[in-house]
């Protein structure tokens, strides 16, 4: 029977979460007033959105809140 080798081992590489889509109906006058709010804010909704779930307790790591549209990457909400 042969022995498992003892010693160090090859640790996996660490990796990203895969991201999806989420996308759900609201009304126009929510909408609208999102990006409204977004706009004062000088955010973006999905930071908004993620900033909410954050509040209620759910794990948002704080790279999700960086606005990735072109031209502000790695620009932080509020920035």
């Amino acid at each position: 029977m042969a022995k498992k080798p003892v010693g160090p081992t090859v640790a996996e590489p660490a990796t990203e979460p895969r991201q999806v889509t989420i996308s759900f109906p609201v009304s126009e006058p929510l909408h609208f007033a999102l990006k409204l709010r977004a706009l004062q804010e000088r955010t973006t909704v999905r930071a908004m959105v993620l900033t909410g779930l954050k509040a209620i307790g759910l794990d948002v790591p704080d790279d999700d809140l960086i606005d990735r549209r072109a031209g502000r990457a790695g620009r932080p909400k509020g920035s």
